[in-house]
């Protein structure tokens, strides 16, 4: 998904932009037998698409509780799923977040996800939209978008935390890390 989609959804993150969400997952499925899965390198687990629920379990869970709290307004709630170093800064954030400018989703399913060690990229399906963001909405539909680039997970971790600057609304895998144990969605500093 896009980085700034992301950044929009994890208000004290990016009010100013990270608007979209995405996740790994600890679901069910099989995981691709194309060549775009070994790519990722050795080490690199691979988890196919599944439904979760919101937390920290998971990078997909923590996506899914960013993608929850925004859809339901409860802009607060979203700050629990960001990095903790940046938790109190999304809070502040949403205390003065504006609904008007607050980023929509539908029908938006987890994709597949790719975790090395304590970081992950996680993608999604559906449509994203950002207000006031060019174009103003986008559809992703297939679960392994990027991914199927056959690109490193070093690189796509690299890409996808690049260009935050960009006012394009995209699609963009969504990038987490885990602390102490939890998954959160990362937003890397400007």
């Amino acid at each position: 998904m896009r980085r700034n989609l992301a950044r929009a959804a994890v208000l004290g993150c990016a009010l100013a932009g990270l608007a979209a969400a995405a996740g790994c997952s600890s679901g069910s499925g099989s995981v691709p037998e194309s060549s775009w899965a070994s790519s990722l390198g050795s080490g690199v687990t691979v988890t196919a698409p599944a439904q979760v629920s919101a937390g920290t379990g998971s990078p997909a869970a923590a996506v899914q509780g960013v993608i929850t709290a925004v859809s339901s307004g409860q802009y607060a709630l979203e700050c629990n799923y960001v990095e903790p170093s940046e938790q109190a800064t999304c809070k502040t954030g949403a205390a003065a977040f504006n609904a008007s400018d607050s980023p929509s989703f539908k029908n938006v399913q987890m994709g597949y996800v790719a975790t090395d060690g304590a970081k992950a990229l996680v993608g999604a399906t559906g449509t994203f939209c950002v207000p006031n963001a060019n174009p103003e909405c986008y559809t992703n539909n297939d679960p392994a978008a990027i991914f199927s680039t056959k690109k490193s997970f070093s690189t796509l971790w690299t890409q996808t935390n690049s260009s935050s600057s960009s006012n394009t609304n995209a699609y963009a895998l969504v990038p987490c890390v885990e602390v102490s144990g939890h998954w959160y969605v990362y937003s890397p500093s400007s």
